[in-house]
């Protein structure tokens, strides 16, 4: 299920987005016609840290991005039922989350353990 996106943040989010996107495309078309110069030299190592270092970035700005979604799948909350043993319920609230574990002892009494 899509979330709901507020029209007015999102606007601004393509318009500054688009920018810096582009921005970003113009340094790296940059870069070719160094590949194919006679005044620079360099090795394969060269190139391959250098896209190395441009694909981590490129992964961490996404996983940045993902990290919006992820959450709100995370915020999904279990139940109680006596019907099992152990119980497990998650909770998010963007910034912590706290897992607790309830157990049914030989007593029937409730323990809580929290990790």
């Amino acid at each position: 299920m899509e979330r709901v996106v507020n029209e007015e943040k999102r606007k601004k989010f393509v318009e500054f987005a688009g920018k810096r996107v582009n921005n970003v495309l113009h340094d790296i078309q940059i870069l070719e016609p160094m590949a194919r110069s006679n005044s620079y030299d360099f090795t394969r190592k060269d190139v391959d840290d250098m896209f190395n270092a441009m694909q981590e970035t490129l992964n961490e700005a996404k996983e940045e991005f993902n990290k919006k979604f992820d959450e709100k799948a995370r915020a999904e909350k279990k139940v109680f039922s006596f019907s099992s043993d152990i119980v497990t319920d998650e909770v998010n609230d963007n910034s912590n989350t706290l897992d607790i574990e309830t157990e049914l002892d030989t007593n029937n009494e409730v323990n809580f353990e929290e990790e």
